[in-house]
């Protein structure tokens, strides 16, 4: 017996038949949606609603999601009374009861078909965009629509924002009609297999693997790799090596690694340390990051925001732009910190602020300690060419900067609770007894979109001082994680 399903049902199907199943059938794993989730879902309807204003004489179908009858009468009533742009234009496949929305439906000029055109967050058509399009041409063309052009509308990221927003130099138009056509064969076929597994009685069995990440992350992970340890073979090969190997060695568990499977390079200092459970120190290596330093230290990070739809003149979207950073000083090795931050408390660009009080705290000499330099030194760059009175100090800050990234990636000091990752929330805990479960904030990504929703006036005004609180002691302590991991290599050198 076959079933109904929607676009995003079968694209969920496509990566992964058990996820379509449990989606269904195991409504109770569903995890809530997370803050994160639902900026995400405002920001592609933000997008949809300015992907609107570039088409004239459009018109929505506003049905329920759920009252899909009504939505497709709707769509018929506005062809019929010759609407030649339909928003959310709806329809349904007579035979195997799929169905769909299309972002746009527009006549072609002068003639009876019609262009299907979905708008996507993305800068570029992605493979699992062409399975979402396949899936509407095949609704479509099958409930009686004579399709010319399948379209992708994408964010063009060559956009620059100069005064107000400018909705159609913000979307440029792909066409994938070709790839569209290429899968409708495989289409036709899959769609009937989930339409009639998402009825089946018992959970599919579907071993764990690539597709449990990618295209996206599935919200049944919990579920399905219940019986992974936490630290397992796919911490240390790549997913689908690591995919390989537990098929050939039934099993998840480092200890269960033949030897003549084992990983080389620094994967090989995880295991050993994680098997024997030690601690790995290269004393010579930490010695010459440590020769390479000039005090005073300036322990520097920043934060950003990163929006689809650009906020601040000159900017492109998701472009990071840097609204806050932390600063702590040490003159010279375990003296006494000074401590300065910068948040911009205004919904204004920030960048030019931000870069006369980083120049201002950061003196002319002395190491400027990063964490992953390649991400502050390219702020930086982007900050010397928005305003380029100040790009040769800011230039010379990053001509300064030390990675303390490096001892930890490369496997100088490793620690088996680090399990693989030199990520600094790793190693802090890893080495010292702070972390940064106590904060109010708790990872890059939710500053930025805090903050990002302040910059956009979604933050109530009482509880504006509350998010400079946590900002604060969020990137506070980005800055001060490194000035603990400085004294643990130090104290390495003197045991």
């Amino acid at each position: 017996m076959q079933h109904t399903i929607s676009k995003s049902q079968y694209v969920k199907g496509i990566q992964c038949p058990k996820a379509l199943w449990l989606s269904r059938n195991r409504k109770d794993l569903a995890p809530a949606i997370t803050p994160e989730t639902q900026v995400l879902f405002d920001t592609g309807n933000e997008i949809g609603q300015l992907a609107m204003l570039c088409f004239e004489g459009g018109i929505e179908v506003t049905n329920d999601y759920w009252d899909i009858e009504g939505a497709i009468a709707t769509t018929q009533g506005y062809i019929e009374t010759g609407h030649e742009v339909v928003f959310e234009a709806t329809a349904m496949h007579p035979l195997d009861g799929t169905y769909c929305r299309i972002d746009v439906l527009r006549r072609a000029p002068d003639s009876d078909e019609w262009d299907l055109i979905e708008v996507k967050s993305a800068t570029g058509v992605k493979p699992y965009h062409l399975d979402d399009m396949s899936f509407q041409y095949h609704v479509f063309v099958n409930a009686g629509y004579k399709i010319r052009k399948c379209l992708m509308m994408v964010i063009d990221n060559g956009y620059v924002r100069s005064g107000e927003l400018e909705p159609p130099k913000l979307f440029r138009l792909q066409e994938i009609t070709d790839e569209v056509l290429a899968r409708q064969e495989e289409l036709e076929v899959a769609a009937v297999k989930l339409s009639e597994l998402v009825g089946q009685q018992a959970e599919p069995v579907v071993q764990i693997g690539t597709h449990c990440k990618k295209p996206f992350e599935c919200e049944f992970m919990d579920h399905c790799w219940r019986d992974v340890p936490a630290y397992s073979i796919f911490n240390i090969y790549s997913a689908k090596k690591a995919v390989e190997i537990a098929r050939e060695i039934n099993s998840y568990d480092l200890a269960d690694i033949p030897g003549n499977l084992l990983p080389g390079g620094v994967k090989q200092i995880d295991i050993a340390c994680y098997l024997q459970n030690r601690t790995h120190r290269d004393r010579d290596s930490i010695a010459g990051f440590i020769e390479q330093l000039q005090y005073p230290l300036y322990y520097l990070d920043y934060e950003t925001l990163s929006p689809a739809i650009p906020l601040f003149e000159g900017t492109n979207p998701y472009e990071q732009v840097p609204f806050q950073f932390s600063l702590h000083i040490e003159a010279h090795p375990g003296g006494d910190l000074q401590h300065f931050e910068f948040i911009h408390k205004d919904a204004s660009d920030p960048r030019r602020v931000m870069s006369h009080a980083l120049i201002e705290l950061s003196g002319n000499h002395g190491s400027v300690i990063v964490y992953n330099a390649s991400f502050e030194k390219g702020r930086n760059k982007a900050l010397a060419k928005a305003f380029p009175e100040f790009a040769d100090e800011l230039l010379a800050i990053n001509e300064r900067m030390v990675d303390l990234l490096v001892p930890f990636k490369k496997r100088w000091l490793y620690h088996p609770a680090q399990r693989s990752s030199a990520s600094i929330k790793a190693v802090l805990p890893a080495f010292t007894d702070i972390s940064y479960e106590q904060l109010g904030i708790t990872n890059g990504a939710e500053a930025s979109m805090l903050y990002q929703q302040f910059a956009k006036g979604n933050i109530a005004k009482e509880d504006v001082e509350h998010l400079w609180h946590d900002l604060s002691k969020y990137c506070e302590m980005d800055t001060l994680a490194m000035v603990k991991l400085m004294a643990v290599l130090r104290e390495i050198l003197e045991a």
